[in-house]
């Protein structure tokens, strides 16, 4: 069983570490290029390469997939599949006569809900009961294939999206591993299709996603809060700061309207809590990070800014990241 993996993230090493144990010979890693990060913006190689590179797998990582000459490159490879987990870029419908069985796309949520660049984000920021992986042929339409195999587990409130990330990783690799034995043993993965009529999207994230409103309920800057981990980030204005808002929680979901405007420091409380009135119901701030500085409770923050119960946060006046 030859392949060509498609991946760039952390999330993706959980579904090459799959194919290297089913004894998947990987002939190429396609991932992205290099990125300039840090202060001294040197170009550094994502997880995937880095993998690769340490068990001497060859790696490719173009711009993009649209070349002729990319696709001359890659044909000889004659591969049985193709197996997509985190790339994030389109494979071109040319590509997809090159693997001789399949192209499969491992994907974190459970099809046809949340196709698209963010579907861990915005399972947690709807308020999702529940979220999975799904294992899909890839087609020339994103996320759209039959379905070969769907596992699911309950969203529960101590997840964030870095957490639910992690989560969902470790269940690709048993995910992915099923199918590949199936493949293995040259029995035909059993498929299903996708009803069209309950897809929903998830866009790729843009900072101003993490702007606090909090004309909104408790529940809901609650769920925003833990689906923008790490990035970009739940932030309110404190008077002339901006705070990114790390944690929080939400004791009573009742979703009562307050007596006073919403974002309104109720109290600040011994356990570290800073309760604030929201649209509906009460925030309780666990943690926060003021811009520049390090991550503090949400009650030493107040202190540190004595303010007082009766304080109005507000939307913060820019983007998360412009400026201190």
């Amino acid at each position: 069983m030859t392949l060509l993996f498609f991946g760039s993230s952390d999330f993706s090493l959980a579904a090459l570490r799959a194919c290297l144990d089913l004894s998947a010979k990987i002939l190429l890693v396609i991932t992205t290029p290099d990125r300039r990060k840090g202060r001294g913006l040197k170009e550094s190689p994502n997880p995937v390469k880095r993998f690769a590179e340490r068990r001497n797998i060859s790696v490719l990582a173009p711009e993009n997939l649209k070349s002729n000459e990319l696709i001359e490159r890659v044909v000889p490879f004659k591969p049985d599949l193709f197996v997509v987990s985190s790339y994030g870029k389109m494979i071109p419908s040319s590509w997809l006569a090159i693997p001789s069985k399949l192209a499969l796309n491992v994907h974190p949520s459970l099809l046809p809900k949340y196709r698209g660049a963010a579907p861990i984000n915005w399972a947690i920021l709807n308020g999702e009961p529940e979220t999975g992986v799904s294992i899909a042929e890839v087609t020339g339409e994103i996320d759209q294939g039959d379905i070969f195999y769907q596992k699911k587990i309950p969203l529960e409130d101590s997840f964030d999206a870095q957490s639910l990330t992690q989560k969902l990783a470790d269940l690709s690799y048993e995910a992915l591993a099923s199918v590949l034995k199936t493949i293995r043993e040259n029995k035909e993965a059993a498929r299903t299709k996708q009803d069209h009529a309950l897809s929903s999207y998830a866009p790729k994230l843009k900072k101003e996603d993490g702007l606090i409103d909090w004309k909104k309920s408790a529940v809901d800057l609650f769920n925003l809060i833990r689906g923008l981990q790490p990035w970009p980030g739940a932030y309110a204005g404190a008077g002339s700061e901006q705070i990114q808002i790390l944690k929080a929680s939400v004791k009573d979901r009742s979703e009562a309207p307050g007596q006073c405007d919403a974002g309104t420091v109720l109290s600040i409380e011994k356990q570290g809590i800073l309760r604030v009135q929201t649209g509906k119901g009460v925030l309780d701030i666990e943690r926060v990070r003021p811009a520049g500085r390090k991550e503090m409770s949400g009650a030493d923050f107040a202190r540190g800014k004595r303010l007082q119960p009766g304080f109005l946060f507000t939307v913060s006046s820019r983007l998360p990241g412009a400026g201190s």
